[in-house]
């Protein structure tokens, strides 16, 4: 029987150096966004140690003017109490008589209380002076500190500048590369879709030829009772995922898991094995293909895939890992050939 090839609606295929052209693009891309995280990294680590630099300074600079609030209340403190003393002390030797006493009437206690006064004075002026110099050199630490520290928050805001640009930078490239992987992911589904729309057609061609040889007439195939319900069990788990295997409804098949449990259906009994399926089948030509028919496939020295005929290039399988259950073109690379159970 003829079987008429299926009328092909699959989007423009899409060109092999278009496809390689895209993903050199991503590759060069990823290439990108692996150096620049490394930038990233790089100017991180920069930014942190200026940071805590920065900070460092900060707590001199308090500690400085801590010191020198305090020298300044000393210079003021001291000054005043020696002011004091001074005025205490030259006050107490004016009024004790045993100063006077020491002291002649002819102008020798005059002299006395003006040299005392003069000590005093020195005195009183050298501390003031130690202290005014112990502050003039804070305030030049200070000054040196602060230019450090302005320096310091410079190199700062630099190192954060960087980093915000190269974060920009990488995001504008992972969303790029984004774009990328989705306009590769349609190239590819049409690449697949192509190669899918190729291999029915290569299928149908050998039907055809089947046929001719035959001298057979172009009639559909029509399911038989058991092949119709074994095709409907089977294509109640599309979508569910492909689990090595498998033959649990909802959960997951492998490919002969699928098969098996399909056709018990159809009252029918099959091992989980492709392989063994090809024996308990009875073979059938490619041109007599019915739905519910199983198709086999080589896989290195044995027959390792088996599919279910669902229709005129047509079959539903549990492809492999990753893949869920679904109505695939028919494929001709390694047909064995078909078996009805």
């Amino acid at each position: 029987m003829l079987i008429a090839a299926p009328a092909l609606t699959s989007a423009r295929p899409a060109g092999a150096d278009q496809l390689q052209s895209a993903q050199a693009e991503a590759t060069q891309i990823a290439a990108q966004i692996q150096s620049q995280g490394q930038q990233l990294a790089a100017l991180s680590e920069q930014y942190d140690q200026d940071q805590i630099h920065s900070q460092q300074l900060d707590q001199q600079v308090a500690q400085n003017e801590s010191e020198i609030t305090q020298t300044k209340a000393q210079v003021a403190s001291t000054r005043d109490q020696l002011r004091q003393l001074a005025i205490a002390d030259y006050t107490a030797g004016g009024s004790t008589d045993g100063l006077e006493q020491i002291f002649s009437p002819g102008g020798e206690r005059s002299a006395a209380v003006q040299e005392y006064q003069q000590v005093a004075s020195e005195s009183v002026s050298g501390a003031i002076d130690r202290l005014n110099q112990s502050e003039s050199v804070l305030n030049a630490q200070e000054s040196a500190l602060q230019s450090t520290q302005a320096q310091a928050r410079a190199t700062l805001a630099n190192a954060q500048s960087a980093k915000d640009s190269a974060q920009t930078e990488l995001a504008s490239q992972q969303v790029t590369l984004s774009k990328l992987k989705g306009h590769i992911a349609t190239l590819v589904a049409q690449k697949q879709a192509a190669e899918a729309a190729a291999q029915a057609a290569a299928f149908q061609a050998r039907v055809a030829a089947a046929q001719f040889s035959a001298g057979l007439s172009a009639v559909p195939a029509v399911a038989n009772g058991g092949g119709a319900a074994a095709v409907v069990a089977a294509e109640s788990q599309i979508g569910v995922p492909y689990v090595w295997a498998g033959a649990t409804p909802g959960v997951g098949f492998d490919c002969s898991g699928l098969t098996m449990w399909a056709w018990a259906h159809a009252g029918v009994s099959l091992s989980h094995s492709a392989a063994d399926q090809y024996a308990e089948s009875v073979h059938v030509p490619l041109s007599d293909l019915q739905p519910g028919d199983l198709l086999f496939y080589q896989e290195g020295d044995t027959i390792g895939h088996v599919t279910m005929y669902v229709g005129p290039g047509e079959m539903v399988q549990a492809m492999e890992t990753g893949t869920n259950i679904q109505i695939t073109g028919i494929w001709t690379s390694g047909l064995v050939g078909a078996g009805r159970p």
